[in-house]
């Protein structure tokens, strides 16, 4: 049932909305103008090699494959939306990935959305919805094999050949691969920058002052008569300021 129906139906047997049947068309035309206005956050989830992004299929039987996202809740900031919705269609915790400027912004029509891009997500993560009946399926797209236009989308097929449904991903796939090939551009300076560094010579340290040499003594003169040691003995003077590295001064 389609919520216009379903809307209809409360109208007729709610007590308080009876009185507003007549002009149940123009609630709900405005109910969905307000809807459509609601600003969308959420993320855009990359692989470590950021070739492929995940995508989240609706939970009926045919239904489309998008970002996980959702509309911003009272006094929420952008950030906390979006933190929120990918936990709850993925049961993954973005809050520590998240940088606020890695980020897309798109309005579509009257409506404002941001998806943030997260870089180095494990493809072997075990998604699980947290909420129930809004996710039916997750997988890992090419962002190479993703539409950049509505109408790619609409004649897009899978690798079967069976038509593959997107719902707004086409918006955002241009300023994808712009922000993916200027970040691996960045990682490529970075790694060239870091191998240079390797490869730079250690710096010359300063030599070393080698001690000088003890001179080498002479031989001394045994003395065997009372007294005469002492008119024996002579000072080296010229070895022991050698010894010292200090000039002889006379």
């Amino acid at each position: 049932m389609s919520l216009k129906a379903f809307a209809g139906i409360i109208f007729r047997h709610c007590p308080g909305l009876a009185h507003l049947l007549n002009d149940k068309q123009a609630i709900f035309a405005q109910f969905s103008a307000y809807k459509q206005a609601v600003p969308v956050m959420g993320a855009i989830l990359l692989n470590a090699t950021m070739d492929k992004c995940l995508l989240v299929r609706g939970y009926k039987e045919g239904s489309s494959w998008g970002f996980p996202r959702g509309k911003l809740a009272k006094d929420e900031t952008d950030a906390e939306c979006a933190v929120r919705e990918v936990r709850e269609e993925t049961g993954l915790d973005i809050t520590t990935m998240l940088v606020e400027e890695d980020r897309i912004e798109r309005h579509i029509k009257q409506q404002r959305s941001k998806l943030f891009i997260i870089t180095g997500v494990d493809e072997a993560t075990e998604f699980q919805p947290e909420v129930r009946g809004e996710v039916g399926g997750f997988a890992w797209h090419y962002l190479a094999h993703l539409p950049a236009s509505e109408e790619a989308a609409m004649h897009y097929n899978n690798t079967e050949g069976a038509r593959h449904r997107f719902f707004h991903v086409a918006p955002y796939v241009s300023q994808l691969r712009q922000f993916v090939k200027k970040r691996k551009a960045q990682q490529q300076r970075g790694k060239k920058k870091k191998d240079k560094e390797k490869e730079k010579p250690a710096p010359a340290q300063a030599p070393m002052h080698k001690p000088a040499q003890a001179a080498e003594t002479q031989s001394i003169e045994m003395v065997t008569e009372p007294g005469q040691s002492w008119l024996k003995f002579r000072f080296d003077t010229a070895a022991i300021m050698q010894s010292m590295a200090m000039p002889l001064t006379v």
